[in-house]
């Protein structure tokens, strides 16, 4: 037995299990679509603060005969810090209520602490025409935290006095 043979049973060994666990994860959901969208799942950091950030309205219009898609989000924030990086994700259903998919958003935008703010998208996706419903639902946000540096400018005229002096010095100076 040289090298190469025992390299082709263990690739054969590994594949074989792979091919196991597909057939057990399949086998196990009810569906090949429960299998690509699994259920939306909230993180516990943003679980927490969710309990003061509420998305209010939420609209997904999707333009016949086009990939252009308008949506519209309003978010309220109650709590006591400033939110940012707000992602909204998107269940879509067609008129008979079958799901066609999932989209996400996210705003960039900072939401002010006992603030609330509208947006807006227009951009193209690959979304279905059929689509005829959304479900939305804010699945991560941040925090705003302070900058580390902060700039502190004092008054311009006592540096602008200043700095005229310095520079009426530094050319009567010789190099």
């Amino acid at each position: 037995m040289n090298g190469k043979f025992l390299g082709n049973i263990g690739l054969s060994i590994v594949l074989l299990g792979l091919v196991s666990f597909a057939v057990v994860k399949v086998s196990a959901s009810s569906g090949v679509q429960d299998l690509l969208l699994p259920e939306v799942t909230v993180s516990e950091s943003t679980e927490t603060l969710l309990q003061s950030v509420a998305l209010v309205r939420s609209a997904v219009k999707v333009q016949p005969a086009s990939l252009q898609v308008d949506s519209s989000f309003a978010i309220e924030n109650k709590g006591g810090h400033d939110i940012k990086n707000v992602a909204i994700l998107c269940t879509l259903f067609d008129s008979q209520n079958r799901e066609q998919g999932r989209d996400k958003w996210v705003v960039y935008d900072t939401v002010k602490s006992q603030g609330h703010g509208v947006f807006t998208f227009s951009d193209k996706r690959y979304i279905r025409d059929s689509v005829v419903r959304s479900d939305c639902q804010i699945v991560d946000l941040q925090v705003v935290k302070p900058p580390i540096i902060t700039v502190h400018r004092a008054a311009a005229v006592g540096h602008a006095q200043q700095g005229a002096a310095d520079h009426g010095a530094a050319q009567g100076a010789q190099h």
